[in-house]
């Protein structure tokens, strides 16, 4: 039961100032507001029935004929899901088989990205070599050797 539902009913009893005191959030009751509570929600609150035997009138009858229906109508049904296991399973294995490819695919297109990676950092590590060099050189010597490597200009 909520407690907005004995709140309720506590205003609808008229219990709240002689019977009911509030302390913070709490209400405290006293016996008779216990009491009454008790009565007035005890009436509102349905009576459990235990369920008692079933009369045989009430049972159907089990014969050879309905046990034999039963029995197809199940065999039908494990037949058709067979049937639907079997699709499920041929097209799981065609979807593994797809993944599969797309698998080989993406690995061999990495294959090639890292080949051509590396190739770039080997004609970068060529180029910050030359570089270097040509840092190192005297200042004089740098135009002579930057116009063997990139040329004379214009001709």
């Amino acid at each position: 039961m909520a407690k907005q539902t004995v709140v309720n009913y506590i205003e609808r009893l008229g219990l709240a100032p002689e019977h009911v005191k509030r302390v913070g959030k709490t209400d405290v009751l006293d016996d008779f507001a216990v009491s009454a509570l008790a009565d007035a929600l005890g009436k509102n609150i349905p009576l459990r029935t235990t369920p008692g035997p079933v009369p045989e009138e009430a049972v159907p009858a089990i014969t050879p004929d309905t046990r034999d229906s039963v029995i197809s109508a199940l065999n039908g049904r494990i037949a058709d899901l067979k049937e639907q296991n079997d699709r499920l399973v041929s097209e799981l294995a065609e979807l593994r088989a797809s993944r599969e490819r797309e698998l080989g695919e993406l690995r061999d297109q990495l294959a090639a990205a890292n080949d051509r990676a590396a190739r770039l950092a080997d004609r970068v590590a060529g180029i910050a070599e030359r570089q270097q060099a040509m840092s190192a050189l005297p200042w004089w010597k740098r135009s002579v050797f930057a116009t063997k490597l990139l040329g004379a200009g214009s001709e």
